[in-house]
């Protein structure tokens, strides 16, 4: 079937030559039988790469399920066909795209569909952060938007990031119907014919007015020395505004010198995501010969922050769940946070307790800033106003004008925040802890699960099953207290149910928690464990929670890897 599917493909007389070149000898050699040859096109025909969360990502070939032009254009046909009727007032798109190898090419061919199809395109001139795109949608009014990057995968990767008409990752009803008319169309579309004119740069005015943006954000706390910060984008976008941003403030920055260069291939970062400290190992080693105090991170597209520091002599990632409530509480304690804060059911309490302390109620949502946007559309139209969101994958927003996280703005801020406690005396660290000093202390652990053999996504499946059904008595020595299954939407404790809820401290301004195949469980000490597997990949994520005994964790591990069967 897949040999069937490949050869249709090839049919189509409008198909890249480049594509066309890499697949003709990969057909022949399955003619042949060559059993490698028949694997890789399984693999690449089964099924079309997936429009999963909020676009396309996937390896750089020709194929159904793989990230190349024809499934850009596709995509995009579908996204301007349905921008067209949800948002028919509006006349304009943005495109933008990382530094990964494509992403020029790809960028350009999403915006030639979108001209084609009647919208004036804002086309990015180089690799511009992901959070400044959204930026950039909002100031331009755009009806739709394309950001393509694959995050922080490794090189082989690319992606394809759909936005709304607010700025904001597509989500229901768009996502569905982008899907739907995905199948409609062709596999491989004629290639647009662009009218002139309808392409051109971003102006520089939205450029200037996202710096100003940034610079709107800085608490000028005192007192105040600043940190000797090393930068690194991870070979990425965030140089373009990062640099800047900082000189403008008054604050030094230091640039890695190994991953301040952009590079699609990532030399020095393999996997160049912040939440992982191998991707550090190159400044870690510039940070020890410069005597650099803290190492800021952003990943390649530059939603995303990371901070290395020293504990005790010793260079620690901080977790993006202590990162989020030790920002949150800067801010509250300097100029004043007004509002609510928005989070995620897998993030830790930590910063929701924080926001508590604030006197800022806490709005709770699904894991992914498409969510978080969501809510604060919906805070926006009660009229009320936005504080801070954040969630434990290190994403967090500042500006509330904004519908997508920000690691360039969030890394102004942290650098502002790490000279303030170091006037104090305090390291990064050190201002964590004080801090769960005063609102109770809490540790986590993510824990990422992969069953690479066949059928793993459904073993997994089978897992979150047995677990619901069942239910939880104890886990890692501590009864069970409640449980919530965000599948069904019911929150179980004290011999009953009910609807799980936004806002479960303001009830009549609450909606129902949307759903998603997510069990969590919740021990009588506050402590917790969350089950999330992928719906598309053989992955599952673990969250877990202690509010005092860091050994907890360890057997809360133990037992959520025996439950799953791993």
């Amino acid at each position: 079937m897949s040999l069937a599917s490949a050869r249709a493909y090839l049919a189509f007389p409008h198909l890249e030559p480049e594509l066309r070149a890499e697949l003709d000898p990969l057909v022949a050699a399955a003619e042949r039988g060559e059993a490698q040859a028949a694997a890789e096109l399984e693999d690449r025909f089964f099924e079309p790469l997936a429009f999963g969360t909020g676009g396309l990502r996937g390896f750089m070939a020709a194929g159904l399920r793989r990230m190349n032009r024809p499934n850009v254009r596709r995509t995009t046909l579908a996204l301007a066909a349905v921008a067209q009727r949800r948002a028919p007032g509006k006349k304009v798109a943005v495109v933008g795209y990382d530094t990964r190898l494509n992403s020029d090419v790809f960028a350009a061919e999403a915006a030639s569909v979108l001209a084609a199809a009647g919208y004036q395109v804002f086309l990015g001139t180089r690799p511009l952060p992901t959070p400044f795109l959204c930026f950039a949608m909002k100031e331009l009014g755009s009806a739709c938007g394309v950001i393509i990057t694959a995050s922080h995968n490794p090189k082989e990767y690319n992606g394809y990031k759909a936005y709304n008409d607010l700025g904001g990752q597509v989500v229901e009803p768009w996502d569905a119907e982008i899907e739907a008319q995905m199948a409609a169309l062709p596999v491989v579309p004629v290639p647009p014919v662009v009218p002139p004119g309808r392409i051109g740069p971003i102006p520089i005015e939205v450029e200037n007015a996202y710096l100003a943006l940034g610079q709107g954000l800085l608490q000028h706390p005192q007192p105040f020395e600043p940190a000797r910060i090393l930068y690194t984008p991870f070979h990425g976008t965030g140089i373009a505004f990062v640099p800047a941003l900082f000189e403008a403030a008054g604050i030094p920055l230091t640039l890695s010198p190994s991953q301040g260069i952009q590079d699609g291939t990532f030399p020095t970062a393999p996997r160049p995501n912040p939440e992982e400290l191998a991707a550090y190992a190159a400044p870690l080693r510039e940070a020890e010969a410069m005597a650099s105090e803290v190492i800021l991170a952003n990943d390649p597209d530059a939603d995303r922050i990371g901070v290395v520091a020293q504990r005790e002599g010793v260079w620690e990632l901080m977790s993006g769940n202590d990162l989020a409530a030790l920002t949150l509480d800067y801010l509250c304690t300097q100029k004043g946070r007004s509002g609510a804060v928005v989070s995620t059911v897998v993030t830790s309490d930590f910063m929701a307790e924080v926001a508590r302390h604030h006197g800022l109620p806490v709005v709770w949502t699904l894991t992914g800033f498409k969510n978080i946007a969501v809510c604060m559309d919906r805070l926006e139209a009660l009229g009320e106003a936005y504080a801070f969101g954040a969630e434990e994958s290190y994403g967090m927003l500042l500006p509330p004008s904004l519908r997508d996280k920000d690691g360039v703005t969030a890394a102004l801020v942290v650098a502002e925040m790490a000279g303030y406690y170091k006037a104090k005396g305090l390291t990064l660290f050190q201002a964590v802890d004080a801090l769960m000093e005063k609102v109770g202390t809490f540790h986590n652990r993510l824990v990422n699960l992969e069953d690479p053999r066949p059928g793993g996504a459904k073993r997994f499946a089978e897992a979150m099953g047995r677990i619901r059904a069942a239910g939880l008595a104890s886990l890692g020595g501590e009864q069970v207290a409640s449980w919530e299954d965000f599948q069904t939407g019911l929150w179980h404790g004290e011999g009953g149910t009910e609807a799980i809820l936004d806002r479960p401290d303001r009830r009549m301004a609450a909606l129902p928690i949307p759903r998603s195949n997510v069990l969590k469980f919740r021990l009588q000490s506050g402590a917790f464990a969350a089950f999330r597997p992928s719906g598309t990949e053989p992955k599952l994520k673990v969250y877990l929670q202690s509010r005092g005994d860091a050994a907890q964790l360890d057997r809360m591990e133990v037992e959520a890897r025996a439950l799953l069967g791993l």
